[in-house]
């Protein structure tokens, strides 16, 4: 009677605690999923971007095939058997930011033959036309430092929060002179929340 006894406490605890389980009330929380607040891969247009070509005849164009995958903005100043002086922005459409606390810059680059880096800026005043008529930031960014062949570099985390609050564009300048002019390639440029 008395192992009976036991047995049934026994059995009654083991039940309890399986329907009791070792759940907490934390163990049901959603993550929160980090979704961009603005993303471009150039895979088939431009999509809203400008492109001014302040000096040269050369230009921003998108290359279908050497993407990181697919496609890409690739922008050199060499034409013809020489290099030429340029200077062409790539500009993002306007970006709402209004309603962050924190936000986060990052993308990729890939370059090839010896000249200027390729700049990066942000802007909360440009709206059109030249693009040196504006007020722009330069933010600092790791970029493919590789002359002798392309390679697919992350840019890193760039902190642009101190810009939240309003509409933003990002903008790549390239230079080129008449003595060097890098190819430089972007891809998968993202803003996330920070």
């Amino acid at each position: 009677m008395k192992n009976n006894f036991l047995k049934s406490i026994f059995l009654l605890a083991l039940s309890t605690s399986a329907l009791t389980s070792c759940v907490g009330d934390d163990d049901y929380v959603i993550p929160t999923l980090n979704v961009p607040l603005f993303s471009e891969g150039f895979e088939t247009n431009w999509n809203d971007w400008t492109k001014i070509s302040v000096t040269g005849a050369q230009e921003w164009r998108l290359d279908t095939q050497f993407g990181n995958p697919g496609s890409c903005a690739v922008m050199s100043g060499f034409a013809s058997g020489s290099n030429n002086v340029n200077e062409d922005w790539l500009i993002s459409p306007e970006i709402d930011l209004s309603s962050e606390e924190g936000a986060m810059l990052t993308f990729q680059t890939a370059s090839r033959f010896t000249g200027n880096p390729l700049e990066i800026k942000i802007s909360t005043d440009y709206t059109t036309g030249n693009p040196n008529a504006a007020t722009w930031t330069n933010l600092s960014a790791t970029l493919d430092t590789n002359t002798a062949s392309f390679v697919w570099t992350n840019s890193g985390n760039i902190d642009i929060s101190s810009f939240v609050g309003g509409n933003v564009r990002i903008a790549f300048r390239y230079t080129s002179t008449s003595s060097a002019s890098t190819t430089w390639e972007v891809d998968n440029i993202l803003i996330l929340k920070n």
